[in-house]
Parts: structure tokens; C-alpha cells; sequence
């Protein structure tokens, strides 16, 4: 499943000048993109953005088909592209409150990070209708989510600021467990608890960030409290036996209740989470701050703490092997954190640009590329995207008179699927004499995996948004690129700290600073006893010395 070779593609190298019409450049794109027409307007303008490393597909790659996305904005809009990157969104912060305002145009930080901007009035309100692309090709249901986070601020009628009134949003996910499901029950991912099971010593990381282990920390701490309230709800039913209205009234009620743990943290929430970390560090091979995607490929770990990103390239790189390994994903059942990236315009920015620039990332041939790259999930929820998306999990419908690509290695007709018999160009069939019908422990799995949630207003209405991933290996990896909306609707914000981020900090950084006490508390006793018991020595010997005097 590597979807890096699925893409099969002719590309075209073409001179064009760089930004500002100053020297000659040569990008090398696919064949079947169009060279953009230019936009007048910008010509000669700078525009500054900041964001996190490798989230932009900025480099060509023949065999990956990627495309530099910033020389092509650069010679579309005759402008010059300053593109500076951060490793964390707090190194992002730091720097943007030590340069001067109008420094950059674009920052792409996390929803968190939005909140504190637009409470501190760091970043300027934007022009929805400025934005007409990202609306246009936008998941509504993912925007709508995104737009109405609040921030604790007020605006002039009295309202708390939204994040859709400052930010556009770019990629979003969930926080979960990869796991090596030959060493780690897949029953035991569907709880945090996993992470403090003995019997997975020093067989998992987590990341080196104090956001995502609070998550873990607030749910393993007030599990009980929580299952508690789960099992008020459902008053003695099981989860599957709820119609689909029961079920949304019970999980609707299950996040709020879910969101309020998230927004706890007054000193004894803090220190409920220290301890639970503290343990925790104990039970783990270590923290981590990009290695362990890694680090699981090579066997060092076998389950990680990962945002649904990093998983997935963990999952594709590991079963793309010699000797492939197929890593699973899992949200555990008490609840995660989504999160969503978003671009935001610091004070004095290059506004008209910067919408020029979010417009153009959101276009759905350059976001289904950019997509391609990063391996996160796009904002973008186009046709283009889905057609690019689903064949990296053999998710896509085929039909016999469908136009197809000569990569897939299936079709669905008659209800039935048929692997392809290729001719010796590699050309697919016409007709129905060409396919042999797969055997029934190959087949795709049976029940399709419905992605309406996301792409509902994407497609044509003659198009299924129910795919049919090749197995379920490949459904869960699909599933981590595109929760379900079970999935999402168990998860909830990790909103920022506010005032409490001081006391959070200082409880991270006693956590990291933490070791097993055990044998300390052994060292500091027989130090204790050794004190008395040198003094009672020094006094027989001086009782010795005297008599022998």
C-alpha cells in the first residue's frame, strides 16, 4: 500500500521565470496539471509565511509526483515567497512576539495557539469572503467544526471570538495509538489504560509534548468518572443496540461531558495529571519528539503516542517493507483530541497576498498534491481529493465502463469484484471477459466505509461516498485519514490553558524531571540508619582507644 508508487503519472518540465521576473527557474511538474494562467496585481510584492517543518509540499519528487507549490505561487503571482519553518507551535509563538508586527503575513499554528492569538489581538480578523476557494472545496463539516471554537475574548457585542473569524483552516486529525498488533492487543487500544499495563514494559513512547500527554494524563485520571457517566447514559444497553437516533443523543451528551474534563485544569486537575504521568514514565521506553514514527518501523517500540498523520506514514512506510509490518491505529473508546492547523495573518500583514496564497493551497489539484506530500488530512474535501485519496487503500468503485487508471488492480461490477488482467502495455479492460473474480478471502470487504460526513458536497450525486477499502488493515489505515464520524464525535478540543499555562509548564516540567522514587526513598533510609550508626561505632572505637590508654 505505498501510496507514493500508486501514482502513476507523466510529468513535464517547463522554464518559467522565478517571482519578480528576476531569473529564470525550472519546475518540473506532472503533465496532467495545466500551467496556471498568471495574476496580475501582486507583481514584485514579498510575501513572509511561518510554518511548521515539512508541512508543505516544496520540492519535486519524480516517483511521488510532488510538486514545489511555492515556486509555482511564486511565478503565478510574479511575487517572492519568504517561507520560514518552526519545530514546535510555542518555538512559532515565541518568535512571532519578538519580531515586529507586519514581520510575517501567514503563521500556520494549532487551534490552541489560534486561541491564544486572538486573545492576546496578535494575529488581524479576516474576509471570509476573501476566500472564496477555501469555501468553495472546504469540507463543510470539518470548517463549521473549525469555525465555531471559541476563544476567550470578547467582540464588540459581548460574543467570545470564533476561530473561522481569524483563521482558515489547512490540516486536521486526530491523537491516537499505533501499535504493532503482534506484540499489543488490539482490545487493549481501545483504552488509555494500555499505557500504564505492566505487561507492555518499556514497550511504548509518547510525544515530548505537554498538550498531548495532558490529554492522556486527564483521561487515564478521571476514567473512572467518566465511565461512570457512559454507563448513566446508556442505563444498561450496549452501545450497538442503540438506534442511530439514541446513539447521537448519547454521544453528543458523552462530548460535552467529555469537553469539560478537557477544560479542567485547576490545581488539583494539574496534579491528578502529574501524577498519572509521573507513573506513566515508569511504565514507557521514553518521550519522544519525531523519532518514534520511526522508531516503530525499526521494531525499538511497539506502540507510540502519534497524531493520525505520523501514523499513517508509519503504517504505509512499514508495509511497503522488504519484509512488510502492518501497524494499526487505534482512538481509544474514552475519547481523544482532534486537532485542527489553520492559517492566520499577524498584525500589518500582506492580507491581499495572504488570501491569494490560502486560495491557492486550497485549489483542489494543488491540495490533492500538497496532500499527497504531507500525508495529513486536507481541510479540501474536492472530488480531486477523493480520487486521489481512496486508491492509496484500493477504496474507489470501478466500473466496467469507467475510464481507469493503470495502477488499480480491481474493479466492483455486478456487485462482484474482479481483479484486472492487464494487457502488455499495462492497458485495462473493456469488457467483462477480461476480469477474473476475485476469491472470496481476497475480496474487498464486504461492508463499505462510508466518508459522506466529509465529502458529501465534494462529489457528483451520481457518485457513492461508500468506498470499499481492500481489507481491513487497509480500512483501518483509511479510518486513520478519515475518522469516522464515530470516531470524531468521541473526540473533543483540547482548548488552550489561559492562565493556567504557567502552572501547566512547571508540572511538565516536573514530570520530565521525574524518576521511579522507589529507589530513592531505598538510598535516602539507609543513609538515615547510616548517620546513627556511624556515631555509634566512632563511640565504641573512642570507648576502645580509652581503655587501651
Amino acid at each position: 500500500m505505498n501510496k507514493y508508487k500508486i501514482l502513476a503519472i507523466g510529468l513535464i518540465s517547463i522554464s518559467l521565470l522565478s517571482g519578480c521576473g528576476e531569473q529564470e527557474e525550472t519546475i518540473t511538474i506532472p503533465s496532467y496539471f495545466e500551467l496556471p494562467e498568471k495574476v496580475s496585481g501582486f507583481e514584485g510584492q514579498e510575501l513572509t509565511i511561518y510554518n511548521c517543518e515539512d508541512y508543505i509540499s516544496s520540492s519535486f519528487d519524480e516517483e511521488g509526483g510532488y510538486i514545489d507549490l511555492i515556486t509555482l505561487f511564486e511565478y503565478v503571482y510574479d511575487v517572492k515567497v519568504n517561507y520560514y519553518t518552526f519545530d514546535t507551535v510555542e518555538t512559532m509563538y515565541n518568535q512571532m512576539t519578538l519580531q515586529n508586527e507586519g514581520y510575517y503575513d501567514l503563521v500556520c499554528p494549532s487551534e490552541y495557539m489560534i486561541q491564544r492569538l486572538i486573545n492576546e489581538d496578535l494575529i488581524e480578523k479576516i474576509d471570509k469572503e476573501k476566500l472564496s476557494t477555501y469555501y468553495e472545496y472546504g469540507a463543510t463539516n470539518i470548517i463549521n467544526r473549525f469555525n465555531n471554537m471559541e476563544a476567550t475574548s470578547l467582540d464588540e457585542n459581548g460574543n467570545k471570538k470564533k476561530l473561522g473569524d481569524y483563521a482558515a483552516g489547512y490540516m486536521w486529525g486526530t491523537l491516537g495509538i499505533i501499535y504493532d498488533p503482534e506484540y499489543i492487543s488490539q482490545e487493549d487500544t481501545t483504552s488509555w489504560d494500555v499505557y500504564w499495563d505492566n505487561q507492555y514494559y518499556k514497550y511504548a513512547s509518547v510525544k515530548n509534548s505537554m498538550r498531548d500527554t495532558y490529554v492522556i494524563g486527564i483521561l487515564h485520571g478521571y476514567k473512572d468518572e467518566l465511565d461512570s457517566y457512559k454507563d448513566q447514559l446508556l442505563n444498561g444497553r450496549n452501545e450497538e443496540d442503540l438506534s442511530n437516533e439514541e446513539y447521537n443523543d448519547f454521544i453528543s451528551k458523552y462530548n460535552i461531558k467529555l469537553q469539560e474534563v478537557f477544560d479542567r485544569h485547576e490545581e488539583k486537575d494539574i496534579k491528578v495529571v502529574r501524577d498519572e504521568l509521573c507513573s506513566l514514565k515508569n511504565n514507557i521506553y521514553g518521550f519522544e519528539v519525531d523519532s518514534g514514527k520511526n522508531d516503530i518501523i525499526d521494531g525499538k517500540i511497539k506502540m507510540n503516542l502519534a497524531w493520525s498523520g505520523d501514523a499513517i506514514y508509519s503504517i504505509d512506510t512499514a508495509s511497503s517493507l522488504n519484509n512488510p509490518k502492518y501497524l494499526y491505529y487505534s482512538v481509544p473508546e474514552e475519547g481523544s483530541n482532534i486537532w485542527y492547523d489553520g492559517w492566520c495573518m499577524p498584525k500589518k500583514a500582506n492580507k491581499e497576498l495572504a488570501y491569494a496564497f490560502i486560495n491557492f493551497l486550497s485549489d483542489p489539484t494543488y491540495a490533492a498534491a500538497n496532500m499527497s506530500y504531507i500525508g495529513y488530512s486536507s481541510f479540501i474535501a474536492s472530488e480531486d481529493v477523493f480520487n486521489t485519496v481512496m486508491p492509496w487503500y484500493g477504496a474507489t468503485e470501478f466500473y466496467i465502463d469507467d475510464e481507469y487508471e493503470a495502477d488499480y488492480n480491481y474493479v466492483h461490477y455486478n456487485n462482484k469484484f474482479y481483479l484486472c488482467i492487464k494487457d502488455s502495455q499495462g492497458n485495462l479492460p473493456t469488457d467483462e471477459e477480461f476480469f477474473a473474480e476475485v476469491n472470496e478471502e481476497d475480496a474487498p470487504l464486504d461492508e463499505g466505509y462510508d466518508v459522506s460526513y466529509y465529502f458529501k458536497d465534494a462529489l457528483p450525486e451520481d457518485k457513492s461516498t461508500l468506498v470499499y477499502p481492500y481489507d481491513d488493515f487497509y480500512q483501518n489505515t483509511l479510518e486513520s485519514q478519515y475518522p469516522s464520524d464515530k470516531i470524531i464525535k468521541r473526540c473533543a478540543v483540547m482548548n488552550d490553558f489561559g492562565e493556567a499555562n504557567k502552572d501547566v509548564v512547571i508540572m511538565w516540567s516536573q514530570v520530565r524531571a521525574s524518576t521511579n522514587m522507589i529507589p530513592y526513598y531505598i538510598i535516602l533510609g539507609l543513609t538515615i540508619l547510616a548517620i546513627p550508626t556511624y556515631f555509634i561505632v566512632k563511640g565504641i572505637k573512642r570507648k576502645i582507644n580509652k581503655k587501651y590508654i
